[in-house]
């Protein structure tokens, strides 16, 4: 009996799912397409859709909770207001056990999401960087207003370059040998880009550590073997970046000095927003089952204050966290604790 109920009821809550899964996906297909029409491509249709497609895998994922939560809390409502719940509960079936089927079915939910975020949304992001590159909507970023690149025993560093123009300012150079062994150092105040690798440096000061010789010349040109494309650095979207990437750019980033607080709260995330389906669920099948006279605006006005409620506090959770105010891993699932112990409360109220 157990088992062809359980079947049962994720057969239910799995329609009704798909069905509010299917809203929200036309929602944002629709409200984002109209948002893209004149942002990118000067309005080529292909770049837009290709767009809009390319940002749907995150936004689906982000969806997934809210689908989950107005799924549970139909489904339990539909068994309230045909008595089939009162049935079950006569028949030494508890709410607790009734309510096994939709845990099981929000676990699988969040290791869907999980899954998503580390194949789907990764290469969605670079299909997504490549199109507004191309309609030049996105900008390359300068960590630190410094650029720093190794070519082949030379380390160069330029502060403030106009990918534009291809001036910058503050321009140094460190050569070094096979024991790592600073050998020489060329500095210059401007810098500009000739084309095919061709640098050429104003008011230039070179020191030669080996033979312990300083000089100072008006403009010197130098081939880096770099060009202006090559020290495009694009921000990286850590929410769009596979789990172990993360971890890797965060060691590096750390290693450099930089503060690395805002991405370990993105790293905490990956695993933290996968579980709000689960933590949904616990709060919706008390809620679906508390329906009073049956009322189907009673759903959905919960699920709407329930959503709002729990993306504000994870948002400012997160926020709090990227400030250095509270530790990544307290801000990445304290929203989680405080909703998963609302939804436990709840269980503990309910005529079980």
């Amino acid at each position: 009996m157990f088992k062809k109920l359980d079947v049962y009821v994720f057969k239910r809550v799995l329609k009704y799912f798909f069905l509010v899964f299917s809203v929200l996906i036309i929602l944002f297909l629709v409200i984002d397409f109209v948002g893209k029409v004149d942002q990118v491509g000067g309005g080529h249709l292909t770049d837009v859709l290709l767009l809009v497609l390319s940002r749907l895998p995150l936004y689906a994922v982000r969806m997934l909770p809210v689908a989950v939560l107005v799924s549970v809390m139909v489904t339990v409502a539909d068994f309230s207001s045909t008595n089939e719940l009162l049935v079950i509960k006569a028949l030494g079936i508890s709410l607790y056990r009734f309510s096994v089927p939709f845990i099981i079915f929000a676990f699988f939910t969040a290791i869907f999401a999980f899954s998503v975020e580390e194949t789907v949304v990764p290469a969605a992001a670079k299909i997504e960087k490549h199109v507004l590159i191309n309609s030049g909507k996105k900008k390359p970023l300068v960590i630190g207003s410094q650029i720093w690149s190794k070519t082949g025993n030379r380390f160069v560093s330029i502060e403030k370059l106009n990918f534009t123009t291809g001036e910058g300012k503050h321009f140094s150079m460190i050569e070094v040998d096979k024991r790592f062994k600073p050998v020489k150092r060329t500095d210059a105040i401007n810098v500009k880009y000739l084309g095919n690798s061709a640098w050429i440096l104003k008011d230039v000061y070179i020191r030669d550590f080996s033979n312990k010789v300083f000089r100072h010349l008006e403009d010197l040109k130098v081939n880096l073997h770099v060009s202006l494309r090559d020290l495009k650095v694009y921000s990286a979207e850590p929410e769009k970046m596979e789990f172990f990437s993360l971890v890797r750019m965060i060691k590096h980033l750390k290693a450099l000095g930089y503060n690395v607080t805002a991405y370990q709260v993105e790293l905490y995330n990956k695993i933290a927003l996968p579980l709000v389906s689960v933590v949904v669920a616990f709060i919706g099948i008390p809620l679906g089952a508390f329906n009073p006279r049956n009322q189907k605006s009673y759903t959905a006005v919960v699920a709407i204050v329930i959503t709002v409620l729990m993306w504000i506090t994870i948002s400012f959770f997160n926020s709090l966290g990227k400030s250095g105010v509270l530790p990544p891993l307290y801000a990445s699932f304290a929203p989680e604790v405080i909703f998963f112990s609302l939804g436990l409360i709840l269980f503990s109220r309910s005529h079980t």
